[in-house]
């Protein structure tokens, strides 16, 4: 009983000690403080949407081709495969959900959806994104080998391209993506 109240203390003080982290439901792009790309990066405070945005499009005209989408999708696969070997599994799985992206298994409890009014259901990193995907890399794993390769995320990353490209013009432009209430604001 003295170790279980002994260790219920440190916890209390090392809870008490912990950084603040930041809010899925603060003020920021879409009225969020976290938006999560189609591959899983997560982008924190401001128009994270906006942000991601521009950084995929790596000519600069406003329009994201397959080709753009794949290739951030692969830079972010490459940023997650600590070991270079190709393959996320295990330790690098985890590494995402318990230390890059924590919200996404509840750490943080229930928030409102990305762009509200998108209805019940939307869990992990749906709730930070425009696609209704709860892990984006595992969600990545289409054999279901619990490994994902870099073939199944660029894979991975053409379908989500084309959920996106609703108008299938092949481009997918800010305009496009934002979700319903924000396009109305802008205007």
């Amino acid at each position: 009983m003295r170790r279980l109240i002994i260790f219920a203390i440190a916890l209390l003080a090392a809870a008490e000690a912990a950084p603040a982290q930041p809010r899925p439901d603060g003020p920021a792009g879409g009225g969020r403080s976290l938006y999560i790309s189609p591959a899983g990066e997560p982008f924190r405070g401001g128009d994270g949407l906006r942000a991601w945005f521009t950084g995929a499009d790596a000519d600069g005209d406003g329009r994201l081709t397959l080709a753009e989408f794949r290739a951030d999708a692969v830079r972010f696969f490459k940023a997650l495969d600590k070991d270079g070997d190709g393959i996320l599994r295990g330790l690098e799985l985890q590494t995402y959900e318990r230390e890059i992206v924590p919200e996404i298994i509840g750490l943080y409890g229930g928030a409102p959806e990305f762009g509200g009014g998108r209805g019940p259901g939307r869990v992990g990193a749906a709730r930070f994104s425009l696609l209704n995907i709860p892990q984006p890399v595992t969600g990545a794993d289409l054999d279901g080998d619990r490994r994902v390769s870099l073939a199944e995320f660029e894979q991975t990353a053409g379908i989500r391209f084309d959920l996106l490209d609703r108008t299938k013009a092949g481009v997918l432009t800010l305009e496009t993506l934002a979700p319903p209430d924000s396009r109305r604001r802008r205007r």
